[in-house]
């Protein structure tokens, strides 16, 4: 081989070995941008709605000639109206124990209205050391219309052997209604200390009418309160 053909493979051989050692070159592939999805906004949760409470004003009892009749007082602050409100007071004694339970009914309580369950107790053997109420099962209604029947108004009758109070009654329905008529007597430090109850029929007209219920009472009241109830 001449001189002329060594430098031919000289140079494949050269060009031959820089193929072989370079690198090969790298595919460069596209980047995108990451794309920012915004999150929904949290969706607020509605406020549940209290349920409608009625409140137990105050517990009391006076002694009558069958033993005590015992009153609870129950105040509607709500915008519905309570019906079949079942109501339980206890005789407790000095100690603390229930001596004895009686369970009563108010057929109605209309909104913002106040009522009042009269329950009798049979004399027991000792003098009880308190009276306590609680309130049941309540069925509620959306009305806030008043009663057709109502006490408008009550006041103390002074009488050393036949106290009572004179309640006013305005029946605004189109027939006579039939009453429960309660009477509840306060001290002047707001305790109950005696009252009574009756029933009677009512008759419809705007001008009202005045009625007596006799009431048992420990000592002379500061102030009475009438409360209505219509029943079938």
């Amino acid at each position: 081989m001449g001189r002329l053909g060594l430098g031919i493979l000289a140079a494949l051989v050269l060009a031959a070995c820089q193929q072989a050692t370079s690198p090969p070159a790298e595919s460069v592939k596209p980047v995108s941008s990451p794309v920012s999805t915004p999150k929904p906004a949290p969706t607020p949760e509605p406020t549940p709605t209290p349920a409608p409470r009625l409140a137990l004003d105050n517990v009391g009892a006076a002694a009558s000639p069958s033993g005590f009749t015992a009153f609870a007082v129950i105040s509607n602050p709500t915008a519905q109206t309570a019906l079949s409100v079942h109501v339980e007071i206890a005789e407790v004694d000095t100690h603390g124990q229930v001596v004895m339970r009686r369970a009563g009914s108010i057929p109605r309580i209309g909104a913002g209205q106040k009522e009042a369950v009269a329950l009798n107790f049979p004399m027991g053997r000792s003098l009880p050391g308190q009276f306590s109420g609680s309130i049941g099962e309540v069925r509620w209604i959306s009305d806030s219309a008043p009663d057709i029947a109502q006490v408008v108004s009550a006041g103390f009758v002074q009488d050393a052997r036949t106290p009572s109070v004179q309640v006013h009654v305005v029946n605004n329905g189109q027939a006579s209604a039939r009453m429960v008529l309660i009477a509840v007597c306060w001290d002047a430090a707001g305790n109950i200390r005696g009252g009574g109850s009756r029933t009677a029929m009512v008759g419809p007209g705007v001008a009202g009418h005045d009625l007596t219920i006799t009431v048992w009472i420990a000592t002379v009241p500061a102030r009475c309160d009438g409360y209505g109830i219509t029943v079938p």
